[in-house]
């Protein structure tokens, strides 16, 4: 095919392979990122004691949400790092008293 009549136009699917690939990298670099992202906020929750889980949890949130609320989700979430083995104990991180 000609461009205009009179300059050649390359073939109809000569650039796919170099788009694909492309297309396939920036998948590749988004998932990666995401990736790091989680592990880095997981990181920052990793070794907290329950009460600093529940402090930073109503540093979070707005003051519009009711305290009962408040309560009910910082459980949820003490209960799912308990589970993981994310929390560390209470008493492990005060200071022995000799």
């Amino acid at each position: 095919r000609t461009l205009w009549g009179a300059i050649e136009c390359a073939a109809p699917n000569e650039g796919k392979p170099v788009k694909r690939v492309f297309k396939i990298a920036l998948l590749a670099g988004v998932v990666a990122a995401v990736v790091k992202l989680v592990s880095t906020k997981k990181a920052e929750w990793e070794g907290l004691t329950e009460s600093d889980v529940r402090a930073k949890i109503d540093s979070r949130l707005p003051e519009k949400v009711p305290p009962n609320t408040r309560a009910a989700l910082a459980d949820k979430v003490v209960d799912k790092m308990r589970q993981r083995g994310a929390l560390t104990d209470e008493s492990a991180t005060a200071a022995p008293s000799d």
